[in-house]
């Protein structure tokens, strides 16, 4: 019982604490390519835009850093592929530690893919040409 305790408080401490910008490593794993091909699988699953689609993952950080033994269930294969792939392009973590000893640790997160509406896709897509733009007029200079 001692150990269940210490391991689930181990747990939430370590991701409160240690690993608290996994979220946003996640977030900047998905880039505009991922978006579109996914918009267009929700889609042909009859998703419309502003829907959610969940995917539940569960993996562990190794003693290395590494993410290792990912896996995902959601509605779709395609969308918890998608969650996969995202979770190996992560860097390196920072693992947990046990009475000053490096261990592995289990997490498990929830991926929200949001399917864009037509008029946020418009914006994003017109932000995107800006930023394109300002890059090739720095590089001219």
């Amino acid at each position: 019982m001692k150990k269940i305790i210490i391991i689930l408080i181990l747990t939430l401490t370590n991701f409160a604490f240690g690993q608290n910008n996994l979220s946003e490593k996640v977030s900047e794993s998905f880039n505009t390519d991922n978006r579109d091909k996914l918009d267009s699988i929700a889609k042909q699953l009859n998703y419309k835009g502003g829907d959610q689609i969940k995917v539940l993952t569960i993996f562990t950080i190794n003693e290395q850093g590494n993410v290792v033994d990912i896996k995902a269930r959601s509605v779709h294969p395609l969308f918890e592929k998608e969650a996969i792939r995202i979770l190996n392009e992560l860097p390196k973590m920072t693992p947990a530690e046990y009475n000053g000893k490096k261990i592995s640790q289990k997490y498990s997160l929830p991926i929200v893919f949001e399917i864009e509406t037509d008029s946020a896709k418009k914006k994003r897509l017109k932000k995107e040409k800006k930023e394109r733009q300002r890059e090739l007029k720095k590089e001219k200079n």
